[in-house]
């Protein structure tokens, strides 16, 4: 069982700019230093981290630079972070291409999680043909990383096809893939977060912590999710699986944000 931190709380959330007009090239990318970001995560604490598949990707022409800046701050890579609209059939190839990418550059790395997020939204609302779709092609990509020794976790999120408790209900009826439940993004989209981990429990093996005041990020600890009901549960319930810390949006100091959550997780772990 590890702990690591998300490094897109230090740095605004962007895409990248050739997905505008060629889908396999988009990616999450935040903007940050990573160096300084990585020296920072280790320095509360933390032992391992999460990027984004864009982050990733800006090492592609050194990729030793990052292997380095982990070593450096004795940090290891848990999880990458990446999303896909996946309901536009003609449009997933080019997806997936971008996705194998990223898969093989995370096992290069020795990372463990790939955490899958999107499922576009449609204007006018998202029809069931979308649900069977989503599923179908997270499925694929689950299997590619399982082959690859990854375990691959969808990650309801607001603005996504899987928003709501009813939408996520949906959609795991149509697929096995894994759960990684964002406690925040949970309770902002309707949910009972500790009743949905109980009901897909199963599924679980790596989750997101958050914590949330009213309508805004915050570090653990300072919002109003019973998060230490939740751990506890998991905990006692023999959950063996990774934990990350994911404080993004938040609008105070990403060090102070960084930093509380850590001491917060050491009445726990």
């Amino acid at each position: 069982m590890e702990v690591g931190y998300m490094t897109n709380g230090f740095g605004m959330l962007v895409g990248s700019g050739g997905g505008v007009t060629s889908i396999k090239e988009g990616r999450y990318l935040s903007l940050i230093d990573e160096a300084e970001v990585l020296e920072s995560i280790s320095d509360v604490g933390y032992q391992y981290v999460e990027l984004f598949d864009g982050n990733l990707d800006k090492f592609d022409a050194e990729p030793k630079q990052l292997e380095d800046l982990l070593a450096k701050t004795n940090l290891r890579l848990l999880g990458v972070y990446t999303g896909a609209n996946y309901i536009y059939e003609d449009a997933f190839e080019d997806e997936l291409y971008h996705l194998k990418e990223t898969i093989h550059k995370m096992k290069k790395l020795g990372a463990k999680h790939l955490v899958l997020g999107g499922g576009a939204v449609r204007p006018n609302g998202n029809l069931e043909k979308d649900y069977q779709v989503l599923a179908k092609n997270l499925d694929v990509v689950a299997q590619i990383a399982k082959s690859y020794g990854l375990i691959a976790s969808y990650h309801p999120h607001l603005g996504s096809a899987a928003e709501s408790p009813e939408q996520i209900d949906r959609l795991f009826s149509l697929t096995e893939i894994n759960f990684c439940p964002d406690i925040a993004h949970l309770v902002a989209g309707g949910s009972d977060a500790l009743a949905v981990i109980k009901k897909y429990r199963h599924r679980i093996e790596y989750v997101h912590l958050k914590d949330l005041k009213g309508s805004a990020f915050v570090p653990l600890g300072e919002g109003e999710i019973p998060l230490g009901e939740i751990i506890t549960y998991l905990k006692e319930d023999g959950y063996t699986g990774d934990w990350l810390v994911e404080i993004d949006g938040y609008a105070g100091d990403p060090y102070y944000a960084c930093e509380t959550s850590y001491k917060f997780l050491e009445k726990f772990f």
